[in-house]
């Protein structure tokens, strides 16, 4: 009898810790999860370059509407810096303007003269607002993209051989607004967005106007490279 005792409580044992393995196997990672995880991972990093390119209607930076947007190229540090250049229709000329973003002030480069001025509040091309690690893209992205379902694993034709996660959801109009902070004012858009869940970087976003209007479909597709990097950025 005394010999039995040892021999129970070891398959005791092994029993605990093998339903211990089974529930750990059972857990379900669910898209929101991921997502989750993702979002914490950008709003947390130090910087990263992105890309901002936009389809569709017309889409205007000032309040006369002269100023046309087209897309962007940049290099954002975190929490308030970055350093962009955006190309942009005026006078219906295609021009390129350097925009440097310090806190809440910016300032862009004459397409004509290469002299900097200081943009009014009212411009709308605000990218430190746009990936603020606390009110910003991430955050907003996380607690507004609804009705997620995961897509399937997909690689980027930019990226040959890197598996990432696709997911897909649907966005209110309210969170559009504030995720762009007024850039895109629609109704609702379908958000789609591609991420390595082995390092929870989120390597592009594409948000689709689910309502088309005469000047196509409204579509922003948001691109993230070179994650964790930081410039200096001066003013002019």
């Amino acid at each position: 009898m005394k010999r039995l005792f040892p021999v129970l409580i070891i398959l005791s044992l092994v029993g605990v810790l093998a339903g211990g393995c089974v529930g750990d196997a059972e857990t379900e990672v669910t898209p929101d999860m991921i997502l989750a995880n993702g979002v914490t991972h950008m709003a947390g990093l130090a910087g990263f370059e992105f890309q901002i390119t936009q389809e569709g209607p017309a889409v205007y930076l000032d309040p006369d509407k002269t100023v046309q947007f087209s897309n962007a190229v940049g290099h954002y540090v975190s929490p308030d810096q970055a350093l962009t250049k955006v190309t942009i229709t005026a006078l219906g000329m295609l021009a390129e303007v350097t925009v440097i973003s310090l806190q809440d002030v910016q300032w862009a480069s004459n397409p004509l003269s290469g002299q900097f001025q200081e943009l009014p509040d009212s411009y709308l091309f605000k990218p430190t607002q746009y990936l603020d690690p606390t009110a910003g893209f991430f955050p907003s992205l996380g607690s507004g993209l609804a009705d997620l379902v995961l897509v399937g694993e997909e690689e980027l034709e930019e990226m040959p051989g890197l598996p990432l996660t696709h997911l897909s959801g649907t966005m209110p109009g309210e969170v559009i607004i504030e995720v762009s902070k007024g850039l895109i004012n629609v109704e609702s858009m379908q958000g789609d967005l591609w991420m390595d869940t082995a390092t929870n970087e989120v390597h592009r976003v594409v948000l689709t106007d689910t309502v088309s209007s005469e000047g196509g479909t409204s579509v922003w597709t948001f691109d993230f490279w070179n994650f964790g990097a930081t410039i200096e950025i001066t003013p002019p």
